[in-house]
């Protein structure tokens, strides 16, 4: 029997059984707010970029094969953070692909909420294995917006860019090809649209890419010599670097209106670095062209209808970028070079004569790149006649790094 001054002790296994549901549901309730800050603040409603790259979460996230019950918990959290969204007005317009985009944008932030709450609740000996699940998951979404931070802070560092000098040079191939794509997109509508969905989609390409790779290791049939995790974030990295190199932003933010009805005249177009209005500085090299040519590399022998989907995934990009004023010719022309630099850095070789190569092609496709950039930057490449001259050098800038990928890739596999 026990006086009013004596406290009953409970068992310490008790308290902490008591205590385990609040907080797990405070777990719950800070993870499901910082997602929808995330989405606030990158305007998930408005901004394919960041739309697609948590759509992205949910495709991998949907190759590891949830039960009914979790994807029920992702489909549940998607609905909440929708309604949060626009209960806090969120952004919205419209872009090319917004249905699919926002809508696998919440359904990806219901996944990575459920993948993170499982990591956390998971018991210490399965741990690790919940992390690497949420890893995956949050692969993409992370890069793209660790991307998209690195880039704006950048432009307030970068009020000069180059983009004068790059559509002088790209004028040398008998007109700036922009404005000829761009053109050609106003008399079909089709492709227009076409090339829109494929253009902002590229951080559901990469995801989906990244899911196959996973099953395969999963699956105990991963036998290629690059991880795509790797090359995914190696690209990112050093893209943003090689940017603030020859800063450019596109013929669209150079000549507004004026593109693509207007070829602007180069008589009395002073060409050199000079101000442009604050927006991205992401236009040389361009790394739409260089992710999705490395996504058709490293897919293309996995399948004939895999090669096939992946070579119109890189031919639509190409033409976007184009069409849509986002890059000249020129920055096109650059990235072959870095994706085959990239592509020999993240190679795995055995043999010695493998390692040797992949060294040859890693100094060849990093010299190419890095050649481009200093002559746009010092301008010697204005020095470069126009006509013939001009498109040997970039056919040899775009055919040095096809047939020394083709060749790292025969020696690896012998």
């Amino acid at each position: 029997m026990t006086t009013p001054s004596q406290t009953v002790a409970f068992p310490t296994g008790v308290k902490k059984r008591a205590l385990e549901t609040p907080y797990r549901w405070m777990q719950t309730a800070c993870v499901a707010v910082i997602l929808v800050m995330i989405a606030a603040f990158f305007r998930l409603g408005s901004s394919p970029y960041i739309a697609f790259a948590f759509a992205g979460a949910f495709v991998v996230h949907t190759a590891m094969r949830p039960s009914r019950r979790e994807f029920a918990l992702v489909v549940a959290g998607a609905a909440m953070f929708s309604l949060a969204y626009y209960l806090l007005h969120g952004e919205r317009t419209g872009f090319y692909g917004a249905a699919i985009g926002i809508t696998g944008g919440f359904l990806g932030l219901g996944s990575l909420l459920l993948v993170t709450l499982q990591w956390f609740c998971a018991p210490a000996a399965e741990k690790r294995v919940y992390f690497e699940r949420a890893r995956e998951v949050g692969l993409i979404p992370a890069l793209c917006l660790c991307s998209a931070i690195a880039v704006n802070l950048a432009i307030g560092l970068t009020p000069i860019t180059y983009d004068r000098i790059l559509y002088a040079f790209d004028a040398k191939f008998g007109g700036p090809p922009s404005w000829v794509i761009g053109r050609l997109f106003r008399t079909y509508p089709w492709l227009l649209k076409a090339c829109g969905y494929v253009y902002n989609s590229l951080p559901l390409g990469l995801a989906a890419c990244l899911a196959i790779q996973w099953r395969e290791r999963q699956n105990n049939a991963h036998n290629a010599h690059v991880d795509l995790r790797w090359i995914s974030v190696m690209i990112g990295v050093v893209g943003f670097l090689l940017y603030q190199v020859s800063p450019a932003a596109g013929p669209i933010y150079l000549f507004g209106k004026d593109f693509p009805a207007h070829v602007p005249n180069l008589a009395g177009f002073a060409i050199q670095p000079a101000w442009l209005q604050p927006t991205a500085r992401n236009g040389m090299p361009s790394l739409h062209v260089g992710w999705t040519l490395l996504l058709f590399w490293n897919m293309r022998r996995r399948s004939w209808w895999m090669g096939g989907i992946a070579a119109t995934y890189l031919a639509l990009t190409a033409l976007a970028t184009l069409g849509f004023g986002e890059h000249y010719l020129v920055d096109l022309m650059v990235a072959p070079a870095l994706a085959l630099a990239i592509q020999a850095a993240c190679t795995r070789t055995k043999e010695p004569a493998g390692s040797n190569y992949r060294w040859i092609a890693l100094a060849t496709g990093a010299a190419i790149t890095l050649a481009w950039l200093i002559a746009f930057r010092t301008g010697i490449a204005l020095r470069i006649p126009e006509g013939a001259a001009a498109w040997s050098i970039a056919l040899a800038s775009v055919g040095v790094p096809a047939i020394a990928g083709w060749r790292l890739e025969r020696v690896v596999n012998q």
